[in-house]
């Protein structure tokens, strides 16, 4: 959800703009800018950026602040990692508030809703299977990809939940019929998107995928 700053209450403003401003500068100190001087990674990079954007912009909603969209974020993490996903996101976000479709006031928040927190679901549910789970490509795949992408977005739409809800905008059962649900009916599509599209590129371009390593998955 973009949500928009008549929304929101400014403490939420306050400590999502805190949070925003430390994610940055972790994602830009972390992030291997080298591979950004390749042609080929750079276009990889900033064609995903485009693909996702255009994602974003096939959105739907009923009430003003409730507009729904596909993240992508698991697919952007599984092929950048966790530093350059954070930034993709940052440069979508950046351009759907150009266009009209967000305040600056609710940047912050709307890059943690739908950036940070499935890219973070991603990379956490990524280690709990490399320590705990067999590492082959169908582990990968629907655990890492498809599970993972269905996950995040239910955990940002619970966090717009909470939001919401604390800024006492729409009342308890407004979100409950009308917001929470909706996420629960866009996990499926999330997960068949990010999923069969890291599914297709490990298939045939395994190495435009950065979390992914033959030697790992396939070599038993």
């Amino acid at each position: 959800m973009d949500i928009t700053p008549e929304l929101i209450s400014s403490l939420w403003l306050w400590v999502s703009w805190v949070t925003y401003a430390i994610v940055t500068l972790y994602s830009c100190w972390r992030a291997p800018w080298h591979k950004l001087a390749e042609t080929d990674s750079a276009n990889i990079y900033f064609g995903s950026i485009v693909t996702t954007l255009i994602f974003w912009n096939l959105e739907g909603g009923i009430y003003p602040g409730q507009s729904f969209h596909f993240l992508g974020a698991t697919a952007l993490y599984l092929m950048f990692n966790w530093p350059f996903a954070i930034i993709a996101i940052q440069l979508i976000t950046l351009a759907i508030t150009l266009n009209g479709q967000g305040g600056w006031e609710t940047f912050a928040i709307n890059v943690l809703i739908m950036g940070v927190i499935p890219i973070s679901v991603t990379h956490l549910i990524r280690h709990l299977t490399q320590n705990h789970l067999p590492h082959n490509f169908f582990t990968y795949i629907f655990i890492n990809a498809f599970f993972a992408a269905a996950l995040g977005i239910i955990l940002s739409g619970l966090t717009t939940y909470i939001a919401l809800n604390s800024s006492g905008v729409y009342s308890i059962n407004d979100l409950n019929q009308q917001l929470f649900p909706v996420y629960l009916l866009l996990a499926l599509p999330e997960a068949l998107i990010n999923g069969s599209a890291i599914t297709l590129m490990v298939a045939y371009r395994p190495n435009w995928i950065a979390t992914f390593y033959d030697k790992t998955y396939l070599s038993n």
